[in-house]
């Protein structure tokens, strides 16, 4: 069975969302951020479901939920690795270089 990694940024990328939402509402950030990691839980039953993002990091793939967009990388025959989740509307290559 396939492991799911997540890193730690992340992870503390996850926390930020949540924060964030639940200043207005957290019931919505509660849902949403669970929403998130369905969306990475995915990876372990269809690891080459995303679109190879090969011209912002060799190896990256990516999937979308909502305006996110989750990079990852298949680490091993049984791993997936999320490397980082980043706001779709934002400058992706900059932003995972940061």
């Amino acid at each position: 069975m396939t492991r799911l990694i997540i890193s730690p940024e992340a992870s503390a990328v996850l926390q930020e969302i949540g924060d964030f939402i639940a200043r207005d509402n957290l019931e919505a950030a509660i849902s949403f951020v669970i929403l998130l990691n369905e969306r990475c839980n995915t990876l372990i039953t269809f690891p080459g479901v995303g679109r190879k993002r090969d011209e912002i990091k060799p190896g990256y793939r990516s999937i979308s939920e909502g305006e996110y967009v989750i990079f990852y990388r298949l680490k091993t025959d049984d791993a997936v690795e999320v490397m980082r989740i980043v706001h779709g509307k934002r400058d992706l290559g900059k932003a995972l270089s940061d």
